[in-house]
């Protein structure tokens, strides 16, 4: 029996080693990442509660995340464009410096609500990264590990919360209280953020361009507005995809609605401590890390395309569960940690396999366009629906929000079962050949 658990072990052990032996753009790409988990491990858990501290509303903190959308969307497709006609790592280099950079510069000296609008807008821009940041992550990446790629991203994104830095943040806040604790953790994040830009761009190689770089900017905008028109055009003739797209739509705004107003409905409709919140944060860490390291990053193309539509399921109960009266055992505690908990199984799932799958349906030529085409799409969605969202919980009630969440998760469970059908279909097949 011994002999069998060593063999089990020393098996487990090499596909482990396999699993995290990536190309080195992927590698460097996700790995220096680590330099920015840490810090947003330990500030997330209370970034609204410091917007609202520096004098937004409720309904502020919401809206002015989701109005510089539109500006986002620009950056996005100039990122796309740049990423061909620029190279990769010097894309991601020139908006790191302006989103994350900006972004912690204004939370770290942030003296009143107009500092923290700013944060914002600086941080909208980071969709401009978005096409050069996913084309270096699949670079040099067969189809078939796509998805362990993801799961290694999601795993080190969640590494920080696996080594207790959450509740490190909870710690900082409790000695110094929230707005000197999150001054000078958001001080700790831009030292780590120009550390982390400094690795990537001396150590990861140049990856060449797809595109001629224009004669001018009014050619190179003409010639580039008409690529993209011709990449949306043949994503949407791929079968399923337009369903697809729709799907993440409705995911990407319960997603990004949900991470701004968690917090703020735990402390304030259910009566948690602000405290716990780093508690959530922990132990969701964790069972978001079982689920990628177990389950998600061993998963073949076929199986993540059978097992679309779990992360709804797992994402309806996450919010089911608040609606538990309280009382007895019941306490306010133990509903959030449940929530928190299948909310991070419902997300984990999501960016590892939804995206992986999104991934083996895109070209390696196109990826960049079709990257930036797609996640238009999706803001413009989270632009239209996170403002209402925004009006909703501020204006008329927070529990109307989670009912039409929980509506719209049972919808996109449809949506893509109907997404599974269409790229099971021969004519699916026959395209990806092509």
């Amino acid at each position: 029996m011994i002999q069998h658990f060593v063999n089990f072990l020393a098996k487990h052990t090499q596909k482990t080693k396999q699993m995290f032996a990536l190309p080195l753009a992927p590698a460097l790409t996700i790995y220096v990442g680590f330099l920015w988990v840490i810090p947003i491990a330990m500030i997330n858990p209370y970034r609204s509660l410091y917007l609202v501290s520096l004098g937004l509303s409720t309904t502020e903190v919401g809206l002015y995340s989701f109005i510089f959308i539109p500006l986002g969307l620009m950056a996005l497709w100039v990122g796309g464009y740049l990423t061909d006609v620029w190279g990769r790592k010097k894309t991601l280099f020139l908006f790191d410096v302006v989103s994350w950079g900006g972004y912690c510069f204004c939370m770290t000296f942030a003296a009143n609500k107009w500092w923290g609008a700013a944060a914002l807008f600086f941080i909208a821009l980071n969709l401009g990264s978005g096409p050069a940041y996913q084309c270096l992550l699949n670079e040099g990446v067969p189809t078939a590990k796509r998805a362990v790629v993801y799961s290694v991203l999601q795993i080190i994104n969640l590494s920080a919360g696996l080594l207790f830095f959450p509740l490190l943040g909870g710690y900082w806040k409790e000695q110094k209280g929230l707005s000197v604790a999150c001054h000078e953790m958001f001080g700790l994040f831009l030292a780590f953020v120009v550390i982390g830009i400094s690795i990537r761009t001396i150590f990861i190689p140049h990856s060449g361009t797809f595109e001629i770089v224009p004669s001018t900017w009014k050619h190179g905008f003409k010639e580039g507005l008409e690529q993209y028109v011709t990449t949306f055009k043949n994503l949407l003739k791929k079968p399923g995809v337009a369903t697809f797209l729709g799907a993440k739509v409705l995911d990407e705004w319960m997603l990004a609605t949900w991470m701004i107003y968690a917090s703020l409905y735990f402390v304030q409709h259910l009566g948690l401590k602000d405290t716990s919140l780093s508690l959530l944060a922990q132990i969701s860490a964790y069972a978001s890390f079982g689920l990628l390291f177990l389950f998600t990053s061993r998963l073949s193309p076929q199986w993540m395309l059978k097992l679309l539509g779990l992360d709804q399921v797992l994402g309806f109960l996450a919010l089911a569960v608040l609606f538990i009266p309280l009382g007895g055992s019941w306490n306010p505690i133990l509903i959030c940690l449940l929530s928190a908990v299948l909310g991070a199984l419902s997300s984990s799932f999501y960016y590892s396999v939804g995206t992986a799958v999104l991934m083996n349906v895109i070209g390696e030529k196109e990826r960049a366009k079709v990257v930036a085409v797609s996640v238009t799409i999706f803001q413009l969605g989270v632009w239209i629906l996170g403002s209402l969202s925004a009006f909703i919980y501020g204006h008329v009630s927070p529990v109307v929000l989670l009912l039409l969440m929980m509506a719209a998760r049972i919808f996109d469970f449809f949506l893509l079962r109907k997404v599974v059908v269409a790229l099971q279909s021969p004519d699916s097949n026959s395209s990806e050949r092509a």
